[in-house]
């Protein structure tokens, strides 16, 4: 919305930037259902095998 702002010399709403977008894209498609949103926040804690920080020796 800044870059409409400074590009047109005009304040866009966010209703405007949806009906833009909407034009190339289907927005419809990018909205998550319930059922993904789980999927989409699971969080796992990373770390890497201990393998990795043994230092081979010659």
């Amino acid at each position: 919305m800044e870059f409409l702002k400074r590009k047109f010399d005009r304040n866009f709403s966010a209703e405007e930037v949806l009906q833009l977008l909407d034009r190339f894209y289907n927005v419809e498609m990018l909205k998550t259902d319930d059922d993904e949103i789980d999927l989409l926040t699971h969080e796992e804690e990373f770390c890497l095998p201990q393998s990795y920080f043994v230092k081979e020796e010659p």
